[in-house]
């Protein structure tokens, strides 16, 4: 019986040493995140994940705005050891800068691109965080909201040049699996520098 009691206490100890940190992120300034895996921030099972960065070079539909950026909203933040978040209110965007990410203050530009594609620029160009960031996008102002059988992709492009504004596509070099629910598109990402969401985009 000792042991029994013993053992048990042990499994208890131990599911608290493992147990996972809840934190809250403010939407409008950085602050620390919990120290987790790409996994657990898109709000999946750990070793659930989605497909990230499968090389491709291909045209996809592009996810519109139902009123166009009438010019670039560009937003900075620097960001520690302990992550935060850095958002652009006006397009529906925040990136999610998971504890452990960066070692040193490292400075993120995120770059809202003027039109109707739901497209984004990353600097510095070729920054590699050790640990993936994840993209949200809000789809209220969106036409994607309520589009609920349609297929969303993250995509990773290298230039605004290869948005077309006027076909509403864009030639990417990346597709990624999203986490989608009625009102945001969730996806991680591992290097920058341009990414956006297609829409109906199928293997």
């Amino acid at each position: 019986m000792k042991h029994t009691r013993a053992l048990s206490l042990a499994l208890l100890l131990a599911a608290g040493t493992f147990a996972l940190p809840v934190a809250c992120v403010d939407s409008t300034a950085p602050r620390a995140v919990p120290e987790a895996g790409a996994d657990a921030l898109l709000g999946l099972p750990i070793g659930i994940g989605v497909d990230v960065g499968r090389v491709v070079d291909t045209t996809v539909t592009t996810l519109r705005r139902v009123l166009p950026l009438s010019s670039d909203i560009t937003r900075s933040a620097t960001f520690g050891f302990d992550g935060g978040t850095l958002s652009i209110p006006e397009a529906g965007f925040t990136l999610t800068v998971p504890r452990g990410a960066f070692y040193t203050p490292t400075t993120i530009t995120v770059t809202a691109i003027q039109g109707s594609t739901v497209a984004y620029e990353f600097a510095p160009h070729g920054l590699k965080p050790n640990k993936k960031l994840i993209f949200s996008q809000e789809l209220g102002s969106t036409l994607g909201l309520g589009l609920l059988g349609s297929f969303y992709k993250g995509a990773y492009f290298e230039s605004r040049s290869e948005i077309d504004e006027v076909s509403g596509t864009a030639f990417v070099h990346e597709i990624i699996g999203t986490i989608f629910d009625p009102l945001a598109i969730r996806f991680p990402i591992s290097h920058f520098s341009g990414y956006l969401v297609a829409v109906g985009y199928e293997e």
